[in-house]
């Protein structure tokens, strides 16, 4: 270490709080609950014995990615979900644009196994990834599901509180089956994703509702971790160590690490074996590329638990 590193590290600590407040970027955090209303009662004509749906899937993104739409072709991921409630196409999809720059991250919620019911996901939005996509397979069904896509939870320059969406049935324009129970049917060539604005369905009538509330936005300080996050050293130069546990039963684990404007410029590998984690981060984006001194954070999610830790790169 040369004579001067002490000093930097000295200052750096001093200047952290400065630091923060000046770069602090705007995480907003949300709950998403998805209130199934689909009933034999809203929609009585050939109501299935078995009505389910299946775990919501999406993520958070800017306005470059697009991962369905009314009047476009579905993707691989999207028909998978459609029609058989997959959802491991749809995420290396949202994986594909994090990579690209164009995501903040997945997100994904359990099966609901009946309907009428209600179940929720949490999620964090950034100033450049401010929308959010997601859906869910109306199951049994040929192809159809309900969802939405590219929603703005900005209001101008402040995150919303509360927004409620209305959602209404789309056809994936995969498989040409008129009926729950009907079999598969592909549809060749397919057509794009449509509305669909009669029977089964009753017209008019959601078949459920998706209410975005912010749980609250990460200024200064950054939230208490929901769950043990540490990073050791911190100041760091040349690595920091991001140590944490994985509990029993957690079936998803990502590890992110944004720059101060909310910037994916890492994602380190970790799978959800139960156990503790010791992740090496050496100041470098996933191409390798050294980063400059600055305020990092690192984002852990556990399922749908997630722990933010600030950290200083001293070059």
């Amino acid at each position: 270490m040369t004579p001067l590193r002490p000093l930097f590290l000295f200052l750096a600590l001093l200047l952290l709080p400065a630091l923060a407040a000046a770069e602090l970027p705007a995480w907003a955090s949300y709950t998403a609950t998805f209130d199934a209303t689909w009933s034999a009662t809203t929609h009585p004509q050939d109501f299935p014995a078995n009505a389910h749906w299946s775990g919501l899937i999406g993520g958070t993104h800017d306005d470059q990615a697009v991962f369905w739409a009314p009047g476009t072709l579905a993707t691989t991921g999207v028909r998978q979900m459609a029609e058989w409630g997959a959802t491991t196409v749809f995420t290396q999809e949202v994986d594909a644009q994090i990579i690209a720059g164009h995501a903040g991250e997945v997100v994904a919620g359990p099966v609901l196994w009946e309907s009428p019911g209600q179940t929720t996901v949490t999620f964090t939005v950034t100033p450049d990834h401010p929308l959010i996509t997601l859906c869910t397979m109306i199951a049994p069904s040929p192809d159809w599901f309900a969802g939405v896509n590219g929603l703005d939870l900005r209001d101008g320059d402040v995150w919303r509180d509360e927004v409620v969406v209305d959602l209404y049935p789309y056809d994936a324009g995969t498989d040409s089956g008129a009926s729950f129970a009907s079999p598969d049917l592909v549809t060749s060539p397919p057509v794009p994703v449509a509305a669909i604005a009669g029977a089964p369905f009753t017209p008019g009538v959601p078949v459920a509702t998706l209410t975005f509330r912010r749980d609250g936005v990460a200024a200064a300080p950054v939230p208490t971790p929901a769950v043990p996050f540490s990073a050791v050293p911190n100041p760091f130069n040349p690595a920091t160590e991001l140590r944490f546990a994985v509990p029993e039963g957690t079936t998803r684990v990502a590890v992110d690490i944004a720059d101060a404007r909310g910037r994916i410029v890492r994602r380190l590998a970790v799978d959800a074996t139960p156990g503790e984690r010791r992740l090496r981060w050496d100041g470098r984006t996933d191409a390798g590329r050294p980063l400059p001194s600055g305020v990092y954070f690192a984002r852990l999610a556990l399922d749908g638990t997630v722990a933010v830790r600030k950290l200083v790169l001293v070059q």
